[in-house]
């Protein structure tokens, strides 16, 4: 975003003597930033709480964020988490940056294969890393009384959309952002969106759901993916 934005203090008292620069702006107010300095690289999020419901904080407590950050650094790629905390009623993060870059880039416009074909074999290596039997969270999903009969319970992602998913200069993928949502569910919950998020404008802007599925590994169950991409736009 290159948008003027006010810099929370708690930012600014975080990064210190940092150069700081906004990344990244969700819906819901949080902010993103990237700082630069003596301790080199770092990603510092902050979300306030203030006209949130429960629902909508539950998806961007960072607390918990850095929580799942933490159990799922155990067997697959995210961010290091090197402190977080709640003040001025919003919640702050701040991770280790990673030498790599999101698939929404704009380098992947023109190669959007290369960045398809890693967001899915990232996944799939996200569900079958990660341990269904000692995961503690539940994803939000299950919450829901009208879920299909799982195809196969696994550690979602939750919010698999494209900015979600890094890749290597090389076009290979490295790891997983925004662990918010992660939590057991069927795994068509993040196949269905991840697809699903392919194909919106502002990322790569039509479907790519035939190398998605093929790079991933598995048949597409249409009634499956619709049911959840409905539930995704109803959330």
């Amino acid at each position: 975003p290159d948008d003027i934005v006010n810099i929370p203090g708690t930012i600014l008292d975080i990064a210190g003597t940092d150069r700081v620069e906004l990344v990244w702006r969700n819906e819901l107010g949080g902010l993103t930033f990237r700082s630069h300095g003596k301790e080199g690289t770092r990603y510092i999020k902050w979300q306030p709480s203030a006209g949130l419901s429960t629902a909508e904080y539950e998806d961007v407590n960072l607390i918990t964020e850095s929580e799942k950050l933490r159990w799922a650094g155990q067997y697959v790629a995210v961010p290091r988490v090197i402190d977080c905390g709640k003040q001025n009623g919003a919640v702050w993060l701040v991770t280790e940056a990673i030498d790599a870059i999101p698939a929404v880039d704009q380098r992947w416009r023109d190669h959007a294969e290369v960045a398809v074909y890693a967001i899915a074999t990232g996944l799939r290596r996200f569900h079958d890393a990660l341990p269904v039997e000692s995961c503690p969270y539940r994803g939000a999903w299950l919450r829901t009384t009208s879920v299909p009969e799982p195809e196969r319970l696994v550690v979602c992602h939750g919010d698999p959309c494209v900015p979600n998913t890094l890749l290597t200069r090389q076009g290979g993928f490295s790891a997983h952002v925004d662990l918010c949502r992660l939590g057991i569910a069927d795994r068509w919950a993040d196949l269905a969106i991840a697809t699903y998020s392919i194909s919106w404008e502002g990322n790569f802007g039509r479907s790519y759901d035939d190398l998605f599925f093929s790079a991933y590994g598995i048949e597409p169950d249409a009634e499956r993916i619709q049911f959840y991409r409905d539930l995704w736009d109803k959330d």
